[in-house]
C-alpha cells in the first residue's frame, strides 16, 4: 500500500473521502466542506461516537466520490490513538471490500495534534485494520480486496511520513506476527518457525539469528524444555536474536516468548475443543521473534535479545508423563504435575540460557500460559507479573503509550509454597491462582539480582479482542508486539 500527501481534502479526487470527526461534531468547522456534514448531527444520523461509521454521497464540495464519517468519541488528548482506532475500525468493517475502493483519502485537517505520532497512528490504523489472513484460500473470491493508496490530506508532510515509515515498520511486523500465529501447525512447527526467524535476520541488516539445536540443547542440560518436546518427532529448536543497536558491552533487554506450535496437553490431553486453536500457543514466540525483527529494521538505539524455545508437546511412547521428574538447566528439579503446564518448563531453561549467556539488564517473557489469565482479565488486557516495581511501570507506560492494556498481578510468597513437591524441588503447577501460580514458577528460574517481568498474554494474542473467548479462531492480534517495540525504544 502506498502512503501519499495532500494539503487539501476537498479537493483531491479519490473514491472516498474518510473524515474524523469527534463527538457532538467538534471539529468539523476545521474542514471547508463542515457544514454540508454538519446536517448528519442536526437529523441525529451520526453522533460520532468511538466506532461509528456514516457513508454520504456526493457531497457539495468534496471531489471524492464517497465520503465517510468516523466517530472518534469525545475530544481528549489521546487524539492520535483515537484517530487510529477508528480508522483501523473502518478497514476491519468491510466498506473497501465492498465497495472495491482503491485509493482512500484521510481528512485531517480536523485533527490537531502531533503530525509524527498523527502519521504512525494513520499507518498502523490502516495497516492493521486491513490485514486479512487469507492466504490458504484457493479461489480468488474469498480472498479481500485491498486499497492501494491512501493520501493523508493536511497537516505537515515532513513529520506525517516520518510518522508513518514508523508506523509502516511496526505494522508490517505485528502483521508477521499474525501471520505465524494464524498459520496451521503443519506449516509452522519448531524448524519452520526457527527458518522463519533465519529469513527474518537476512533481511535487516545487523540482526544476528542463531538456531541452537537438540544435540546442543542436551549439552547444554535443558531437561525440562526437552522433557516437552520428547514426545514429537520434530525436534526442539531454540531460536536466538541478537540487536546490537546500543552502546558496546552495555547489557541487553531479553525478551524470552514461549513457542509451543501445537500443544495437544501431552498425557494430559486437552478436550477436543480446548485442543482446536492449539496452534496459536506460540503467540510469545511470534511476538519475541517480530519485535526484535522490528527493532532492527528501525534501527534503534539499543541492545536487545530475543530467545525463543520452540517445540510441540505431542504424545508418544517416549512422551513425558505425569509424575515424571525432569532436571532443569538451572539444576533444579520438576515434578510433573501435569503435562499441560509445558509452557512453563520450555522458559524456565530459555530464562536459564538468556541469563548466563547474555547477562541482561532486564527480562521479559512472555507467553499465552494460562486460561486462568483470561478468567481473570478477559480477552484484551495482558496479565503482567515482575519482580522490579520500575521494570513494572515501564512496561505499563509502553503498553499505554500504544493502545495495547495489561494490569499487574501480585506474586505472594505464600502462593509460591504451593509450587512445593514432595519428591523434588518443585512442581510444575501450583493449583489456583493459576496465572499467579505460575509467574511465582517462573520466578524460581530467576537469578538473585535479575530484573524481571512476566507477561501471561493468553487472551489479547490469541482472540481478535471481543470478549474473552479462550482459543478463538478469528485472527491473531499479533499483541504484544508494538509495546515490545515501544519499551525497546523508551527503555
Amino acid at each position: 500500500m502506498q502512503f501519499a500527501y495532500a494539503n487539501n481534502s476537498a479537493t483531491l479526487k479519490a473514491d472516498a473521502l474518510l473524515v474524523p470527526v469527534y463527538e457532538g461534531g467538534k471539529g468539523l468547522n476545521e474542514y471547508g466542506f463542515g457544514s454540508k456534514l454538519a446536517k448528519a448531527f442536526n437529523k441525529g444520523d451520526f453522533e460520532g461516537k468511538p466506532g461509528s461509521v456514516l457513508m454520504l454521497h456526493k457531497v457539495d464540495g468534496v471531489a471524492a466520490g464517497r465520503v465517510f464519517l468516523l466517530g472518534l468519541g469525545k475530544k481528549d488528548k489521546n487524539t492520535e490513538q483515537r484517530l487510529g482506532e477508528a480508522l483501523a475500525g473502518f478497514f476491519r468493517g468491510g466498506s473497501v471490500n465492498s465497495y472495491k475502493l482503491k485509493h482512500l483519502a484521510v481528512a485531517l485537517e480536523g485533527i490537531t495534534a502531533n503530525g509524527e505520532a498523527t502519521g504512525r497512528w494513520c499507518a498502523e490504523g490502516v495497516l492493521l485494520g486491513d490485514y486479512h489472513f487469507d492466504v490458504l484460500f484457493s479461489k480468488k473470491d474469498k480472498k479481500k480486496h485491498h486499497a492501494s493508496k491512501i493520501t493523508l490530506c493536511g497537516g505537515k508532510p515532513a513529520e506525517l511520513k516520518k510518522g508513518v515509515a514508523y508506523g509502516e515498520v511496526t505494522a508490517q511486523y505485528v502483521a508477521h506476527a499474525r501471520d505465524l500465529v494464524n498459520e496451521p501447525s503443519n506449516r509452522i512447527n519448531p524448524a519452520t518457525l526457527a527458518k522463519f526467524a533465519q529469513d527474518m535476520a537476512k533481511k535487516v541488516p545487523g540482526l544476528k539469528c542463531t538456531i541452537i539445536h537438540k544435540p546442543q540443547l542436551e549439552k547444554l542440560k535443558m531437561g525440562a524444555f526437552l522433557g516437552v518436546n520428547a514426545g514429537s518427532d520434530i525436534p526442539a529448536h531454540l531460536i536466538v536474536l541478537e540487536w546490537n543497536g546500543g552502546k558496546k558491552g552495555e547489557k541487553p533487554l531479553a525478551y524470552v516468548g514461549k513457542g509451543l506450535t501445537f500443544d495437544s496437553g501431552g498425557y494430559d490431553i486437552k478436550p477436543a475443543a480446548g485442543m482446536l486453536g492449539m496452534k496459536m500457543d506460540m503467540g510469545g514466540g511470534a511476538a519475541t521473534i517480530c519485535a526484535l525483527g522490528a527493532i532492527g529494521k528501525l534501527k534503534l538505539k539499543v541492545n536487545a535479545v530475543g530467545v525463543v524455545p520452540a517445540t510441540e508437546n505431542l504424545i508418544n511412547g517416549s512422551a513425558y508423563h505425569p509424575g515424571c521428574v525432569l532436571t532443569s538447566m538451572s539444576g533444579q528439579t520438576i515434578e510433573i504435575g501435569n503435562t499441560d503446564a509445558e509452557g512453563r518448563l520450555a522458559l524456565c531453561d530459555a530464562l536459564t540460557y538468556t541469563q548466563q549467556k547474555f547477562k541482561p539488564r532486564a527480562i521479559v517473557d512472555m507467553a499465552t500460559l494460562t486460561g486462568a489469565q483470561v478468567v481473570a482479565l478477559g480477552g484484551k488486557v495482558v496479565g503482567l507479573m515482575s519482580n522490579d516495581d520500575k521494570l513494572a511501570k515501564n512496561i505499563e507506560t509502553a503498553f499505554s503509550n500504544v493502545g495495547e492494556e495489561v494490569w499487574r498481578l501480585p506474586l505472594p510468597d505464600f502462593y509460591d509454597k504451593q509450587l512445593d513437591s514432595s519428591i523434588a524441588d518443585m512442581n510444575n503447577i501450583g493449583g489456583n491462582p493459576g496465572t499467579v501460580t505460575a509467574g511465582l514458577f517462573l520466578q524460581r528460574f530467576i537469578d538473585k539480582g535479575q530484573k524481571w517481568a512476566h507477561l501471561d498474554i493468553a487472551g489479547p494474542a490469541m482472540n481478535d479482542g471481543e470478549g474473552w473467548r479462550l482459543w478463538s479462531n478469528k485472527s491473531a492480534t499479533g499483541a504484544p508486539v508494538r509495546s515490545l517495540v515501544e519499551l525497546a525504544e523508551k527503555f
